[in-house]
């Protein structure tokens, strides 16, 4: 289990930075509502033409997931002391279409088009957002609305009380350490997670990242002890019945999830799985809108880019990053 940003069942959240490098020819007159639309329109695209499986559990659709980035895209670039600009965002805007997909998805080898911005708070001084600080990282604690300036978090930091460990490194379920994604043939399991298209195969203490099924039909084991199991990125999962990889279902609101008939069933938007123990499915109840009551432990979650902020504890209503004074 991994979290990137928003952890997920299985699940690798994705976050690119809404800032980019210097605008290109006429890029300089773009206002902010525009760059962040054409953003939120190549980012999302991109996205869906590398995991549509993975767009629909983020976001549930292509046009939602331009809706939602657009808005967070806008409202980042409304904040103080901030080094993203229209232009950047509209440079960026370019640049997903060369992303290689497994880069993209890791959020790695990022374009230099949409390099983070760097702001002009010093490490230590608040902030909500990324862009306003001159380290380009503002670490952010679960459920809190602001965080501090500081240094990028390097592989063996802490994640405990971040929402992000930064482009490039993965954020441990089980151990909160920020590590690097495993390639193949690397060591996987406790504190260590495999890269896009690869799956974690064998026993505790000796498993290594390999290939994925990704091809309809293929054999997986939905242990992962003896066999790979299947690319959800490429539409599959492992079906424990047939023990072959079969298309991804993923369910709305109300409707079965968890184990149903062997496939493995997923929520969209965010969803959570609600009752389901073994082979007894459950039932799919959907992420809290934004501003309504959310609580990181118990649920219901916020749909991603929006978070769960509160005032102590789990429990907050749903925002985005920078709706917030954090006195930038």
């Amino acid at each position: 289990m991994v979290k990137r940003i928003a952890g997920g069942v299985a699940s690798w959240a994705l976050v690119v930075a809404c800032s980019g490098g210097s605008g290109g020819a006429g890029a300089a007159g773009v206002s902010a509502a525009q760059a962040c639309a054409d953003n939120a329109h190549q980012r999302c695209l991109q996205l869906q033409a590398c995991s549509a499986t993975d767009l629909q559990l983020r976001y549930g659709s292509e046009s939602d997931c331009e809706t939602r980035e657009t808005y967070s895209c806008t409202t980042a670039l409304s904040e103080p002391v901030n080094g993203n600009t229209p232009a950047a965002v509209e440079a960026c805007a370019g640049a997903y279409a060369g992303w290689a997909c497994a880069d993209y998805l890791d959020d790695e080898n990022i374009p230099q088009a949409c390099q983070q911005q760097l702001g002009a708070v010093i490490n230590g001084g608040s902030c909500a957002i990324d862009g306003q600080c001159q380290s380009g990282f503002c670490g952010i604690a679960p459920g809190a609305s602001c965080g501090t300036c500081s240094g990028l978090p390097a592989a063996g930091a802490s994640c405990a009380q971040l929402t992000s460990c930064g482009s490039g490194l993965a954020c441990t379920a089980d151990t909160f350490e920020c590590v690097v994604f495993g390639v193949r043939g690397s060591t996987c399991g406790k504190g260590a997670v495999c890269g896009v298209g690869l799956s974690c195969i064998g026993v505790a203490g000796k498993a290594t990242c390999q290939l994925a099924g990704d091809t309809a039909g293929a054999t997986c084991d939905p242990t992962g002890k003896t066999g790979s199991g299947c690319d959800r990125n490429a539409g599959l999962a492992c079906n424990s019945a047939s023990k072959t990889c079969q298309p991804v279902v993923v369910a709305s609101q109300g409707q079965p999830c968890g184990n149903v008939g062997g496939q493995p069933v997923y929520c969209e938007a965010e969803g959570a799985c609600t009752g389901a123990t073994g082979s007894t499915p459950g039932t799919c109840t959907a992420a809290a809108a934004d501003g309504a009551a959310c609580d990181r432990a118990s649920g219901p979650g916020c749909i991603i880019p929006a978070r769960c902020i509160g005032d102590g504890g789990t429990a907050g209503t749903c925002q985005y990053s920078g709706t917030q004074s954090c006195g930038g």
